[in-house]
């Protein structure tokens, strides 16, 4: 069997497909998360950029170890490229400070709110569900909600559907964190910046983990 990529096929649903029909079940945990490794790899490439030195090796020594250490392991090296890439491509996109005066730091309450004010401008989900609430005037139902995603996308978009959900989560989450001034976890704030650009099924896997994140920092804070 040819060695195949995510990249070799028009849709994440084929690559899927190809993954089930062709890969023991054994191997289906790992070789999914080869694609997302490869799908890094093209990203870096897309930019113009060198795959790290340092994650090519890490994958070299990953390929010989065995399951379930060996898919374990490479996941947790696809959340750091992905933490990594996030934030190459967040300091690309931030105009250079020109002169040696350093910027102020802002607050955690500032940090918070530049983000939140970026997703309402940039991230048409997250934008949604903003104008919904001021629409609704913060008197929405969950049933109306539900209705009005399914008019807004169609029923069979459930990859889209479920983001502006996730969206209503973090902006929640967010507000939370604003009125606390609490610190966002390190390299949230550049992972979500750019959530919305990403495709499925890494914007729901980033999603999920970043969600998580925020809920542990809560959580945390509560105990502590």
């Amino acid at each position: 069997m040819d060695k195949k990529t995510p990249s070799d096929f028009n849709n994440h649903d084929d690559w899927l497909s190809y993954v089930r029909d062709n890969v023991p079940v054994a191997d289906r945990a790992y070789e999914l998360a080869c694609g997302r490794t490869e799908l890094f790899k093209n990203f870096y490439g897309v930019r113009k950029q060198a795959f790290p030195v340092e994650f090519s090796m890490e994958v070299e020594r990953i390929q010989l170890l065995h399951d379930p250490e060996r898919t374990n392991e490479l996941e947790s090296l696809n959340e750091r490229i992905f933490a990594s890439l996030t934030e190459l491509l967040f300091n690309q996109a931030q105009p250079r400070i020109i002169g040696a005066e350093a910027a102020v730091p802002a607050s955690p309450r500032e940090q918070v709110a530049e983000l939140f004010d970026h997703l309402a401008k940039k991230n048409a989900y997250f934008a949604l569900w903003l104008a919904y609430e001021e629409a609704t005037g913060g008197n929405s139902n969950a049933e109306g909600w539900e209705e009005y995603l399914r008019r807004e996308f169609g029923p069979d978009s459930k990859d889209d559907i479920s983001f502006t959900r996730a969206m209503v989560q973090l902006g929640k989450l967010l507000r939370y964190f604003r009125d606390k001034n609490l610190p966002l976890p390190k390299y949230f704030f550049e992972r979500t910046w750019f959530l919305h650009y990403l495709k499925e099924p890494e914007r729901a896997l980033q999603t999920r983990a970043l969600l998580g994140t925020l809920a542990a920092e809560i959580e945390g804070c509560a105990s502590a």
